[in-house]
């Protein structure tokens, strides 16, 4: 692998040269105490910014130091952390030894050979200084905890390893199986606005990796800062975060793997989920960065559970279960938009957008024969905004009175979807389908400021099936069905039980003409 060469003292006119020998260097490679142990070098690259010196922390040299050297150039964060996460944990995985390394350039105009002597290498050290720092955690089942962190500021960048413990082999490699998922999610998280981009992290192997976490803070401007934090084991995985375009909280239980269903059914409930999202932003008006990102964290904590053994003495699901549930792992998820106060001459009304998703299920019983599963999907939308009272018309609420002509509407919707089944003996005894949903839109109409109109328009709608007669029609003296119609019936069933927030979804015909009515 590549390392930098020894960095020349003080009066270096070049950029670090780069060997291939190891990751690490060797020689030369302990820091050293002192302010003397300062090293400066000057890069090569074109600009102003990049001719200026460089302080280093020590004299440490490796591919990680390489990067730094090489992106203390670049202006942008998002080009200032660019490779460092993906490097620095393959420097962990590929020598399991602790790094640590920091580069500060110099004042514009600062006499290079003053300002080494008089700042020690703890003073130029910027670990946990800088505007942005971005930090992971990763536990082996071992019980080593490996940290990793990075720093960066308009002057500066640190990164830092540390291992509680000497890794073995097995643990090295799943830690550098990371590293480019680690590199993307410092990538999204740098973007502006911020991308989320965290299922890389989800794909460990829990056999060696116990826990992943990552932590962030990223400055967006002179008052914003971007925050998030995810955590990821073998029972659950959760992400929260909070910048200037709202905030969001998701959480994942995998403590229940028997109540998944296939790869294909996943990917069918969790599209359905992000409509669901769509719909309620669209309906409420909501708008910015914060919807696209809660769909992104929902669908990395969501797209892949990877293979969990059910435990020997757990209730299994058949395909009847599985078509009656969403396959999905159970999970609370919300975000809420930042508030706005559009109306200078009405600083009460305000424009803000709330969601909450969840899911809910219990598998119980004593037997396999008596087994017992229950599903509960629900979601709630609370919003308020400014809209013209013409559709064509554009708003520009200030002060005159002339402006002051627009409806201000206020949102909140509640929908379930409820699924019980129950067997006696290895009979199926119990299978409904419960389902509602509520909309209530309250709208005031202004006019040159005074209010004209005060209206709600409620709707909902509230259906209950019983699914006995229609999983088992011979039940009521109707053909059983075939292979190929209990497969279709199922495969109607299941987009049925789906939670849908619009109450007219409720008066779908819930089965084809065959089903419903028998030969």
């Amino acid at each position: 692998m590549s390392t930098i060469t020894a960095l020349t003292p003080i009066t270096a006119p070049s950029a670090p040269a780069v060997t291939n020998t190891s990751r690490t260097a060797t020689a030369g490679a302990a820091p050293v105490s002192g302010a003397a142990s300062s090293t400066v070098v000057r890069l090569g690259e074109q600009g102003e910014a990049s001719s200026r010196a460089l302080v280093w922390e020590n004299r440490t040299h490796s591919t990680s130091a390489t990067l730094m050297a090489r992106n203390m150039g670049n202006d942008e964060l998002s080009t200032r952390l660019s490779g460092l996460g993906s490097e620095l944990l393959k420097q962990v995985a590929y020598d399991g030894a602790d790094f640590s390394q920091s580069v500060q350039q110099l004042p514009a105009g600062a006499a290079s050979d003053t300002y080494a002597l008089q700042v020690s290498p703890a003073k130029i050290s910027q670990h946990g200084l800088g505007d942005n720092q971005i930090s992971l955690s990763i536990t082996t089942t071992s019980g080593i905890k490996v940290d990793l962190k990075l720093d960066a500021s308009d002057g500066s960048i640190a990164v830092e390893a540390h291992s509680s413990g000497k890794l073995n082999e097995v643990e090295r490699k799943a830690l550098g199986k990371l590293s480019e998922a680690f590199q993307k999610s410092i990538d999204g998280l740098t973007e502006n606005p911020p991308r989320i981009d965290l299922a890389g992290l989800t794909q460990f192997d829990s056999n060696v990796l116990a826990a992943v976490d990552l932590k962030g803070q990223i400055k967006i401007d002179a008052k914003d800062t971007q925050r998030l934090e995810f955590h990821a084991d073998s029972i659950g995985r959760s992400l929260s975060f909070s910048g200037p375009a709202g905030v969001a909280n998701i959480a994942v239980d995998l403590s229940k793997p028997a109540s998944w269903g296939s790869k294909e059914q996943q990917a069918g409930a969790l599209e359905h989920y992000l409509q669901q999202v769509d719909q309620a932003a669209t309906r409420g008006q909501g708008r910015g960065a914060i919807i696209g990102m809660f769909k992104q964290g929902f669908s990395a904590l969501n797209s892949d559970y990877g293979s969990r053994p059910v435990a020997q003495q757990a209730i299994a699901l058949n395909q009847q279960d599985h078509a009656l549930t969403t396959g999905l792992a159970d999970f609370n998820a919300s975000f809420a938009q930042t508030e706005e106060f559009p109306n200078p001459a009405r600083s009460t009304e305000k424009d803000s957008f709330a969601y909450e998703l969840a899911q809910k299920t219990s598998i119980s019983g004593g037997s396999q024969l008596n087994r017992s599963i229950s599903q509960e999907q629900s979601s709630h939308l609370k919003a308020r905004y400014h809209a013209p009272i013409k559709a064509d018309a554009i708003l520009a609420l200030d002060l005159s009175p002339n402006s002051q002509n627009y409806n201000y509407v206020t949102i909140d919707d509640a929908a379930s979807s409820a699924t019980e089944i129950a067997y006696n003996k290895g009979v199926l005894a119990k299978a409904t389908l419960d389902m509602q949903a509520s909309q209530s839109t309250r709208t005031l109409r202004y006019s040159l400021g005074k209010l004209q109109d005060d209206h709600t328009t409620p709707l909902g709608k509230h259906s209950t099936r019983d699914l006995l007669a229609t999983l088992e029609p011979e039940r009521t003296g109707r053909d059983p069905l075939s292979a190929s119609e209990q497969a279709q019936m199922l495969a109607t069933l299941h987009q049925q039980i789906l939670l849908q927030q619009n109450p007219d979804a409720l008066s779908a015909s819930p089965l084809p003409e065959r089903l419903r009515t028998g030969r």
